[in-house]
């Protein structure tokens, strides 16, 4: 790896990614390894030290992110689109939405969400396949860390209306650039790849693994109501209707959900929780900021791709039933303030969406919280590769055990609470911070 990586930064330099008429004077490899947090690519970190053209000397510390070196793994994981993605994101998605939305607006250099710093990609697939990769600064020059927090998945509210904030002024980059010119702004999201529906239209996972992830949740909610004495009869109803509605025929469900539906779509990070997340804290310990990475899976869709994701993957069930409201809340009021003149969605639009797009989240927390709560985080992933539909339910069952089944209990039973207990709130003062229907 320490040859690949030294190719790399030759690469590099040739290509003028540290900037004109520049001289690599050393490089060193920090440490050979990938996070635990990285399931779909090898990672590792050095420090470029380099001479500019006045004699001047820098070092750059680097995150490289290759793709896995077998063919097998690669494919599981969809490398090649995936750094297709991102690859686009940083070299043409993401200057095109920062320069819509302007470095600052009205001097407020805190409207523009943070973003990690990209110096070089390859993503030539094929034959070289072992050189393709990604280089982005190592955010923890600028004070950037992981979580603070002593469980796996939580995050604690201040974490969670922090993250919130940075996901509002992300979702506004799209927005603001829709509003300005709505068809350049179609043609440079439209480059985006999928990455988890194959060309035949299958899903990473075949249905039956979905329905059983499912099943075995919902199995814990009845358990509950008979432990409770059968009390909230109408709950029976709501996971009655659920299974109806979203189940019956879970792969065209999840396949709806997916697709964008104007005023309300948005550029989405697509896989946005705190393992995706960096934080940074002031003097006393309190988040302030938070650097959102791994641009691998970013996808045009509802916001709500991402919110349903991030707070049934990382809110618990304590949080949720005490601060969904305020988290929300946050989240509407960091993209009305951002937005300035530009119409984006009101509370009222978000909980619609939430009922509406909500299960995007729930669908992904069936299996990924299992992971991310398996204490060793030593997923083999060769366990996968070939198995069949019964092998991976067993699979991803057995990963996180009860701890994992109650958390994803918890979250379809605020969805279902969500989607059949609130009613839609009628409106009686027009908000100037909705979207019209036809603002395209």
């Amino acid at each position: 790896m320490a040859g690949k990586v030294d190719e790399t930064i030759a690469d590099m330099t040739a290509a003028a990614a540290f900037g004109p008429d520049i001289q690599l004077v050393s490089f060193e490899l920090e440490r050979l390894h990938t996070g635990l947090d990285q399931f779909a690519s090898c990672v590792l970190y050095g420090t470029a030290t380099v001479d500019d053209r006045d004699g001047r000397r820098h070092d750059h510390r680097l995150v490289f992110k290759y793709k896995h070196p077998t063919l097998e793994k690669r494919e599981f994981y969809n490398n090649d689109s995936q750094f297709h993605n991102e690859t686009l994101f940083y070299e043409r998605i993401a200057p095109f939405l920062l320069a819509s939305r302007g470095a600052q607006r009205n001097g407020n250099v805190t409207a523009t969400p943070t973003l990690c710093r990209y110096f070089y990609g390859r993503n030539d697939c094929d034959e070289q396949a072992h050189r393709d990769v990604i280089v982005l600064e190592n955010e923890s020059v600028r004070g950037y860390r992981t979580a603070v927090t002593s469980h796996r998945l939580t995050l604690d509210f201040d974490h969670l209306t922090v993250a919130l904030r940075t996901l509002a002024k992300f979702h506004g980059l799209s927005y603001r650039a829709k509003h300005e010119d709505s068809v350049k702004f179609k043609k440079t999201v439209a480059d985006v790849k999928e990455t988890q529906w194959s060309e035949d239209g299958e899903w990473i996972f075949h249905p039956s693994v979905l329905q059983g992830l499912f099943s075995v949740a919902l199995d814990r909610l009845k358990q509950r109501h008979v432990a409770a004495g059968g009390c909230g009869d109408n709950e029976v109803e709501w996971i009655f209707r659920f299974q109806t509605e979203l189940l019956t025929d879970a792969m065209q469900s999840l396949r709806r959900i997916v697709v964008p539906v104007e005023p309300m779509a948005v550029l989405c990070h697509g896989d946005f929780n705190r393992n995706n997340l960096l934080f940074r804290y002031d003097d006393c310990g309190r988040p302030v900021d938070a650097l959102a990475y791994d641009m691998a899976t970013i996808r045009y869709g509802s916001p709500v791709l991402d919110l349903s994701f991030f707070l049934y993957m990382n809110a618990d069930r304590q949080t949720r039933d005490d601060h969904w409201d305020e988290l929300l809340d946050a989240y509407c009021a960091t993209l009305a303030a951002d937005a300035g003149d530009v119409p984006v969605p009101g509370r009222e639009q978000l909980d619609a969406e939430i009922r509406e797009y909500g299960f995007y989240g729930l669908v992904h927390v069936s299996y990924f919280a299992g992971v991310m709560l398996e204490e060793t985080i030593q997923v083999d992933v060769d366990e996968f590769l070939d198995a069949d539909e019964f092998k991976m339910l067993s699979l991803l069952l057995r990963n996180g055990g009860e701890p994992a089944t109650e958390w994803f209990a918890d979250a379809i039973q605020h969805f279902i609470r969500c989607k059949y207990a609130r009613a839609p709130a009628p409106s009686t003062v027009a908000n100037k911070d909705c979207i019209p229907d036809d603002i395209l």
